[in-house]
C-alpha cells in the first residue's frame, strides 16, 4: 500500500491510496496463483479536537475482482 497524496481540507484529510502486490490467499472460493494486484482507494477521515469521528472508504474493487479472476471482463 503506498499514499499517492493526501489533502488537509477543512476538518478533513483526504488520501488516495495504491494497493499494489500478489494474490496468494482465497477470496470468494477463489485461490490465488500469485497474479498481480493492482487498484486504488480513497479514504476521507473527519477530525475532531484531535480524533477521527467519521470515516468514508472507496476502493475500486471492480478492478481487483477482474485481476484476481473472480469477474470477467
Amino acid at each position: 500500500m503506498a499514499v499517492v497524496q493526501r489533502l488537509v481540507v477543512g476538518d478533513r484529510v483526504i488520501s488516495h491510496i495504491r494497493f499494489t502486490g500478489h494474490f496468494t490467499g482465497t477470496f470468494m472460493r477463489h485461490t490465488g496463483a500469485g497474479q498481480p494486484v493492482d487498484f486504488i482507494a480513497t479514504d476521507i477521515l473527519r477530525v475532531r479536537h484531535g480524533r477521527i469521528t467519521g470515516n468514508w472508504h472507496l476502493e475500486d474493487n471492480l478492478t481487483f475482482l477482474r485481476q484476481i479472476g473472480v469477474v470477467t471482463q
